[in-house]
């Protein structure tokens, strides 16, 4: 009686663990949402005019057009500078830093902002350059640049995708101690 009910049940379970595996997506984000860094530190974020897009600069996309390899483009009311600055701003203040309470500055220019979305699931790439300047000296006493690639459903929000996109580069900055030096 027991060797019939393990069979049963292996008949059951095994149809439904296989079809889990379709349910994949669902964790493409999950590593997005992992609980925040938490970090200690004081410094300001600059205004959104002091992160510059640079694919827009250098005439290739709109400022607020992110390049994308399908056919549409990935359109967003504010410019994307706007949309970065701020993600960076929200992402420090979660993972426990004092804004507006430093002599250090934190801007930046997002180098390249792509992302890549003929297949399912979509790719965001970007590769973002940070600088950290005392605002007494005027000068730099931090700067690196951070590439993250960011897996995400196809037809996610453009506004999510963007945030935890930034939320990675933000968390590679965070990990890296010559910043948390140069903020404490």
């Amino acid at each position: 009686m027991r060797g019939v009910v393990l069979k049963g049940c292996g008949v059951v379970a095994l149809p439904l663990m296989l079809s889990a595996c379709s349910w994949s997506w669902f964790g493409l984000n999950s590593h997005a949402r992992t609980a925040p860094v938490h970090a200690t530190g004081s410094l300001s974020v600059a205004p959104a005019r002091d992160f510059a897009y640079m694919p827009a600069r250098n005439g290739r996309v709109s400022p607020n057009r992110i390049e994308n390899s399908a056919m549409t483009g990935i359109v967003l009311k504010t410019d994307i500078n706007e949309a970065v600055r701020n993600s960076v701003e929200s992402r420090l203040k979660i993972a426990g830093f004092h804004l507006d309470a430093g002599t250090k500055i934190l801007s930046g220019s997002i180098e390249d902002f792509t992302v890549d979305d003929e297949r399912s699931p979509a790719y965001w790439t970007l590769k973002m350059r940070y600088v950290v300047i005392d605002a007494t000296t005027r000068k730099v006493v931090f700067a690196t640049t951070k590439t993250v690639r960011q897996k995400s459903p196809k037809f996610t929000s453009n506004t999510v995708a963007i945030e935890d996109t930034v939320k990675l580069s933000v968390d590679a900055l965070i990990g890296d101690p010559g910043f948390v030096r140069s903020v404490n």
